[in-house]
């Protein structure tokens, strides 16, 4: 098959009119709090000369009314849960809550997903995961085809838009695991159509780009990151 090097980067969120998001949440797999006791932080989105700066009191605010209220909150509510494994550590835009849980495959997130769903903010329309990498790990793809439609039968009828975040590649386009995850993105990209799911490619945007990569050649560095975050929004953007 051939597979396009050409990715869009665009941003649809225009930062200067924005001051904070919400943080990214990185828990181990052990963790099954809800996702209202996670208590998310939040952080400057820019560093623009007129931003605040994160832990100051906004500008219109006395010192003398901020010991009675919040420091820093939120703009608006969430609309957005991005949950995963630990390539989306880090993944990070406005009005977002980003879950990452190192080592996670499609089984691990799906057992996650009943109490998500049940604790998540009414504001939240929108749910993006992204699964894949570590379940490649094994010579199971059956199993793993088995373990995305499981997931996908969870959320098909929570009332929100879902996205499945296809894997990236790596770095070594030779070994068997690179040939595992081009059959996974290739087999998703197809069950998402066939199942009227929005599904998000990655994989042509980071293939043969080794400059987006840490030096494990699998998780993405700070400008794979920006890549992502891209990606991710301008699929949204398009699919809405």
């Amino acid at each position: 098959m051939q597979l396009s090097f050409h990715c869009l980067q665009r941003e649809f969120v225009d930062s200067s009119s924005l001051r904070f998001h919400l943080s990214t949440i990185t828990s181990p797999l052990t963790d099954t709090k809800p996702l209202g006791q996670l208590a998310p932080t939040v952080a400057p989105l820019h560093t623009s000369p007129d931003a605040t700066p994160a832990g100051s009191p906004p500008l219109h605010l006395s010192r003398k009314s901020t010991t009675s209220r919040p420091l820093l909150t939120p703009l608006f509510a969430p609309t957005t849960l991005i949950i995963g494994d630990s390539i989306m550590r880090g993944i990070r835009f406005f009005n977002a809550i980003t879950l990452s849980f190192p080592g996670a495959t499609a089984a691990d997130i799906a057992v996650k997903i009943p109490s998500l769903l049940r604790s998540l903010p009414s504001s939240v329309h929108r749910i993006i995961f992204h699964v894949g990498c570590n379940d490649t790990a094994r010579p199971q793809s059956e199993q793993i085809k088995r373990d995305f439609q499981n997931l996908t039968d969870l959320l098909k009828d929570c009332g929100k838009s879902v996205f499945i975040s296809g894997p990236l590649p790596m770095v070594n386009n030779n070994s068997e695991r690179f040939s595992r995850l081009l059959s996974l993105n290739t087999w998703i990209s197809s069950f998402c159509r066939a199942s009227r799911i929005n599904f998000i490619d990655n994989f042509n945007c980071f293939w043969n780009r080794p400059e987006y990569f840490n030096s494990d050649g699998i998780h993405p560095n700070r400008s794979g990151r920006s890549l992502l975050i891209s990606n991710i929004q301008y699929t949204v953007h398009t699919s809405d």
